[in-house]
């Protein structure tokens, strides 16, 4: 028993230790204040966090909410080059050996950075449950979805080639399935396993166009480069544990690593609009998918223009910014989701398509099909 215990101790204090860093790393809590709490100050917590956090920046995008959009300036160099989204003027380009660093969110880069220093813990997920669970999804997939491929949904099928080429996948073997919702969706897990898929609903098909598919395509696939299913899996688990140990210890790392972790959730969907803006080497592609998702249909996708939902998504930037209570507003709007407001996601993806990082990228492509 006291061997036990002892273990005990030990295990909690690795995942209070875990929990701590990340957080550090991810700017919900200073260094300092981890190892000064008092069991008086454990209660407020939360609250200062918050209003900290809001003055320090976070992340905008999809699902993922954080306190306040980070300053694009302060992620990659940035350069104005009007108000007008920028046009492709060649063919496409490929990158055979592109790492996700080239191209991810650097708040996603510090979080999968600061989990991979933990021991074992990659072999905790890949190994452990992570590969049941992907076997058994598979399974579902295979037995109530449609799979693509060169006699089934053929167009779908060269969309996801192409699109694994441009991202250096092309030795990644990905299954797509098509499932019948009337919910437009697409989802992956996202861990590069055994059984790597994609799933696209049925109703996704029929809204968008071809090269907006594949940008959907691209966006998922952006989640397998990244591999964002085993990290932020690991991530829950520690928020998991960090939220079990005793009194408001346990409660104020759980709720704190939460936020923290959807701040990341964030992010990482901003890193795969990048991979989607990677495929279509367009942005107003990837611009009107957003939009479409957003308030399209159908009926009406043709009367749709993506530069004025750009322009729209500037004007909300802007006015969010006008005073204290707006950006209050804007932070009350998104702390509690997974994936950006769909307009800070076009205005992430606006800025990064002029940035000369982007255009350096680009210019480093190989032609498709070249070697």
């Amino acid at each position: 028993q006291y061997l036990n215990r002892r273990k005990g101790v030990s295990m909690a204090r690795t995942l209070a230790a875990a929990a701590l860093l990340l957080c550090t790393i991810l700017g919900s809590i200073s260094p300092s204040e981890c190892f000064s709490l008092s069991l008086a100050r454990l209660p407020s917590l939360g609250n200062r966090i918050g209003a900290r956090g809001a003055r320090r920046g976070g992340v905008v995008g999809g699902r993922m909410q954080s306190t306040s959009p980070p300053k694009t300036s302060d992620a990659y160099r940035f350069e104005a080059v009007g108000d007008s989204l920028p046009t492709r003027d060649s063919g496409k380009v490929s990158w055979p050996r592109l790492a996700p660093s080239r191209f991810t969110h650097p708040l996603d880069t510090q979080a999968t950075r600061a989990l991979k220093r933990l021991p074992f813990a990659e072999t905790l997920v890949r190994q452990g449950f992570g590969g049941m669970v992907e076997q058994a999804i598979y399974l579902d997939n295979l037995s109530n979805s449609v799979r693509v491929g060169p006699k089934q949904l053929p167009d779908i099928y060269e969309m996801l080639q192409e699109a694994k080429e441009i991202l250096g996948l092309s030795s990644l073997s990905v299954d797509i399935f098509v499932r019948q919702n009337p919910a437009p969706n697409a989802y992956t897990m996202a861990m590069q396993g055994q059984k790597p898929f994609i799933v696209l609903h049925s109703s996704l098909i029929s809204l968008l166009s071809k090269e907006e598919l594949q940008a959907v395509i691209a966006h998922e696939l952006g989640h397998l480069k990244c591999e964002h299913g085993v990290w932020i899996t690991l991530s829950n688990i520690i928020t998991v544990f960090a939220s079990q140990l005793p009194g408001n210890l346990g409660r104020t790392l759980g709720e704190t690593f939460s936020a923290s972790t959807l701040r990341w959730l964030r992010a990482a969907e901003l890193s795969c609009d990048r991979a989607a803006l990677l495929v279509a080497q367009d942005p107003r592609v990837v611009v009107s998918v957003i939009m479409k998702l957003s308030g399209g249909g159908a009926g009406f996708g043709q009367d749709l223009n993506p530069e004025d939902y750009a322009r729209q998504a500037r004007d909300f930037e802007q006015e969010s910014e006008r005073s204290w209570m707006f950006r209050r507003m804007r932070e009350a709007m998104t702390s509690q989701l997974s994936h950006p407001l769909p307009v800070e996601r076009v205005r992430e993806l606006d800025k990064y398509a002029k940035s000369s990082d982007y255009r350096i990228l680009l210019n480093s492509g190989t032609p498709i099909g070249g070697k």
